[in-house]
């Protein structure tokens, strides 16, 4: 990656979040991810989360345990001890490696984070209820709270209506508004509605367009799932605040590379 081709106008190169941790080497959503990208240097490191049957905030992708557990279910359908005896080591990647790695509460991956990495927390659209006081949302703040990373925290959701309930339970606590379709002034328009500092478009809806209002509101812009410094390198002169990638390790050291 060449120095002359890597040019930000803001004079700093982007964020490197580290997508579900260190995924692309280590299960997704597990502690071992998520130490593994610490360890890398990821400064931010973004996770999903799901409520249990019994209302802990569990950090895990998917509406269900199936794809990367090695059991069956909807997440909000298991209580905490059904879900904590499930390997979350996603044998279908991994094989037995990492076997003996559970699905997180979002408390214990806090308390892993703090001191060490700011987190990025995923309201997952398919966990908000009708419960605006008690629901995801709520507990999510709550959590937040007690681990005291207010300031080293942003909520982020396809949800218009999360980010809404997150403004009102959690003003002191960033937010960030994603989207995987729309155009550039309809991004701005629901991140303003939100009070979103960062617009997360998919890498597929960024532009020049998008980039100059973003600048032009104040809004930060990042972006997801870039793993390969070739295309970090293409996507320079957007001034991305953050790209989320599956291989943080690999592009922290392309830009460290660049900064030698």
């Amino acid at each position: 990656m060449g120095a002359e081709a890597l040019r930000y106008d803001s004079g700093m190169p982007p964020l490197i979040i580290a997508h579900r941790g260190d995924s692309a080497h280590r299960p997704e959503n597990t502690l071992a991810s998520f130490a593994s990208a610490i360890e890398l240097g990821a400064e931010f490191v973004e996770f999903d989360v799901q409520l249990s049957r019994d209302g802990h905030v569990m950090v895990i992708h998917d509406p269900r345990v199936d794809r990367t557990c090695d059991g069956q279910g909807a997440v909000r359908e298991l209580a905490l001890g059904d879900l904590r005896r499930l390997s979350a080591g996603y044998a279908e990647r991994f094989g037995d490696t990492y076997k003996g790695e559970r699905i997180p509460t979002l408390a214990e991956v806090l308390a892993l984070l703090r001191g060490r990495a700011r987190a990025m927390i995923e309201v997952k659209p398919e966990a908000v209820t009708a419960d605006a006081e008690g629901g995801v949302e709520a507990l999510t703040v709550a959590e937040v709270r007690k681990a005291r990373m207010e300031k080293d925290s942003a909520i982020i959701s396809f949800s218009r209506t999360a980010l809404h309930r997150c403004r009102a339970l959690g003003p002191e606590i960033a937010r960030g508004h994603l989207f995987h379709e729309g155009a550039p002034g309809d991004q701005i328009a629901g991140a303003r509605e939100v009070g979103s500092e960062i617009v997360m478009p998919h890498k597929s809806l960024l532009s020049p367009e998008l980039r100059d209002l973003g600048r032009e509101a104040g809004i930060r812009i990042a972006t997801w799932v870039v793993d390969e410094p070739a295309e970090l390198q293409a996507l320079a002169y957007l001034d991305l605040y953050g790209v989320g990638s599956n291989r943080p390790g690999v592009l922290l050291e392309a830009l460290s590379d660049l900064e030698q």
